[in-house]
């Protein structure tokens, strides 16, 4: 499976269980007779925290961190969907980059 691939079906799978979060509450919460805004006030915040948590855990999965090589500097950057290529340089940007915070 290639990687655009996978990324293609984590965005789906995402996108389903967002779907169904907001389903799941919006169902729980319809007995209640709400204001709609209250109503897709609570959906959207319910469904859109578990969205934000979705995405952080793909790019800790996905994603390479370089980190500065000087002792005491904790300069990093972190790269998500890159080639090897591209991976090098930023290793290299972080390796030397002109301001070092020891």
């Amino acid at each position: 499976m290639t990687k655009e691939r996978r990324r293609r079906m984590f965005t789906l799978l995402e996108t389903g269980v967002f779907l169904a979060v907001g389903a799941t509450i919006s169902f729980r919460l319809a007995p209640y007779d709400l204001p709609f805004f209250l109503h897709a006030a609570c959906v959207l915040g319910a469904a859109g925290s578990v969205l934000s948590a979705l995405l952080n855990v793909e790019q800790a999965w996905t994603a390479t961190t370089h980190r500065c090589t000087a002792p005491g500097c904790d300069f990093r950057v972190r790269v998500q969907h890159a080639d090897a290529g591209e991976n090098r340089r930023w290793q290299e940007a972080a390796a030397d980059h002109p301001f070092h915070t020891a």
